[in-house]
């Protein structure tokens, strides 16, 4: 059992555009009483024991909601984990028959998708949005279930670069390695290699190479290899046909590497996505494009008029874009809007439709 499970965590994490999902359900954690709180997540295999590893010392429930196998984020935005996603698991599940308090905690980053209004108005609980990462709650519990300003931000770090990268990456990989060993041989040791170093080359330097879009930065990258291999051509040394062969292998890795640089962190825009929308291709093998998230850039507009201060946008900001100000009443602020990328967290959230977005930008 436990090595089918290893086989399991192992196969999410290093294919993860493929969904892998487990029953939706109701899960106990410790000895929880009618007022412990309960938890809620999506039915990704993956995401379900990350999130169980910092539970397991806390007395809670966890709703596992009908997400299709998709991730928190992808999910939300996806139209996947959704108002009814939750409002299933709660009525399922028969929660309200165990617990007095009436509240879930939602990951943040499903903020994009739930109507948390639809869900207090189907079953009765409302819903709150806890800490982006998984390994805050523990300290999120200990603080009265209050969040700090670092546990509403997406920090995206080298650890998050390389495990999204790896498991985007692994399935492509593997498929070239098999073809590689049946037919080229004598080319595979050099293809693992430069595989793994421009990998861990390219998402480790991923904030600081040039260029807003995944693909500017792919473009950037792509130059620099072509820049490499003029200069080396242009050398008056013994020319090695070898070394040229190596540099169309690595300008061809980036582009394999590179397809969705962008479209897979939680936050930047893909560039992959709308060229599938426009040429009609929604789904390729397993992998169905359609429920993964879109984010289009556009113009965050603030109607201070309808605004009442009430602080969710703020909450649910994974960017920061937003600042509570207090000069006679309470109100919000537009604090950074260069920082917004428009994932519509604080747009589906706000209770008095103070957030729009203006024109395409």
């Amino acid at each position: 059992m436990r090595v089918r499970e290893s086989l399991r965590t192992a196969i999410g994490a290093l294919f993860r555009l493929f969904p892998l999902s487990v029953e939706p359900s109701l899960r106990v954690f410790g000895q929880p009483n009618e007022r412990s709180p309960v938890f809620v997540t999506a039915n990704f295999d993956l995401t379900v024991k990350r999130l169980a590893k910092y539970l397991k010392n806390l007395d809670c429930y966890l709703l596992v909601a009908p997400t299709r196998g998709i991730n928190v984020w992808c999910a939300a935005k996806g139209g996947n984990f959704t108002a009814h996603s939750v409002i299933s698991v709660v009525k399922t599940s028969r929660i309200s028959g165990m617990v007095a308090n009436r509240t879930l905690i939602l990951p943040q980053l499903s903020a994009a998708g739930i109507d948390t209004r639809l869900v207090r108005k189907e079953t009765g609980w409302r819903c709150k949005f806890g800490p982006v990462y998984a390994k805050d709650i523990p300290e999120y519990a200990a603080n009265g279930f209050k969040k700090s300003d670092a546990m509403r931000r997406v920090k995206w770090d080298l650890t998050d670069r390389l495990d999204i990268g790896i498991g985007v990456y692994f399935p492509i990989f593997l498929l070239i390695v098999v073809i590689l060993a049946l037919f080229l041989r004598a080319w595979l040791a050099e293809f693992v290699v430069l595989s793994w170093v421009l990998l861990l080359v390219m998402h480790s330097s991923y904030p600081i190479i040039p260029g807003r879009a995944g693909w500017h930065k792919l473009l950037f990258l792509e130059a620099l290899l072509a820049l490499g291999l003029l200069s080396y051509s242009l050398l008056d040394i013994g020319q090695s046909w070898y070394i040229r062969a190596l540099f169309f292998m690595a300008m061809g890795l980036v582009m394999l590497i590179g397809t969705d640089f962008g479209g897979v962190t939680p936050l930047y825009k893909s560039d992959l996505d709308p060229l599938l929308d426009k040429i009609g291709i929604g789904r390729v093998g397993p992998v169905d494009f359609r429920g993964r998230s879109r984010i289009k850039k556009v113009e965050l507009v603030l109607a201070q008029d309808k605004c009442t201060g009430c602080g969710i946008c703020y909450d649910v900001c994974p960017k920061g874009v937003y600042k509570v100000e207090r000069d006679g009443r309470k109100r919000v602020v537009i604090n950074y809007k260069e920082r917004c990328e428009a994932c519509e967290a604080c747009i589906v959230q706000c209770p008095k439709g103070a957030l729009s977005f203006g024109t395409q930008v």
